[in-house]
């Protein structure tokens, strides 16, 4: 499946070298590194959708945190066409399914609803799949919804991927921020 939202951006496709799933902190390694253009915190999809993010580097390897990685992996998503955001968060466990938190409790969504990267963040653009809606249940303190979000990317099946060079949307959140600080300015004159 091509993902249309990555046809502006360069791509570098890599295959995996190593990848684990079965411990809490998973590691994904690449075949390519700064020789290839690759730097920490591009983000990584794979044919189905987000993959995770590039944390180390060298010249010709690259480590990234995938989704399936408890403490560090927190992706900004949305709920396709419904305006909600939450954040996709790993618990352990299945590498099929993981969670979407802090979706507010007026939110109108049903099962198999897309969940998608919001853009909210420089790594990725918006509009990438991240998976499907299985179910909701109240979250631990009562106040948001979890989505139980069943992963379109195959974790344990993962071959080929590419990073994401987001150069083009770091200058347009640095011109962004250049905008609001020169609006900021004419205001306090």
């Amino acid at each position: 499946q091509e993902l249309e939202v990555l046809s502006r951006f360069r791509l570098v496709p890599a295959k995996v070298v190593s990848n684990s799933l079965e411990k809490t902190d998973n590691f994904i390694t690449i075949d390519k590194g700064r020789a290839d253009g690759v730097e920490k915190d591009m983000g990584v999809a794979c044919g189905n959708g987000v993959v995770g993010v590039v944390y180390l580097t060298s010249d010709h390897y690259s480590v990234v945190i995938p989704v399936l990685n408890v403490t560090s992996s927190r992706i900004s998503c949305a709920i396709r066409g419904r305006g909600y955001f939450g954040y996709l968060q790993w618990y352990g466990g299945d590498p099929t399914v993981a969670y979407v938190e802090d979706i507010p409790r007026h939110a109108r969504f049903k099962k198999g609803d897309w969940v998608e990267t919001s853009g909210y963040s420089a790594i990725f653009p918006a509009g990438l799949p991240i998976g499907k809606m299985r179910s909701a249940e109240k979250s631990p303190d009562g106040v948001s919804y979890r989505l139980v979000v069943e992963l379109s990317s195959d974790f344990i099946n993962l071959r080929d991927v590419c990073v994401i060079d987001n150069h083009h949307t770091h200058d347009q959140l640095h011109l962004l921020q250049a905008a609001k600080d020169s609006l900021d300015l004419i205001k306090n004159q």
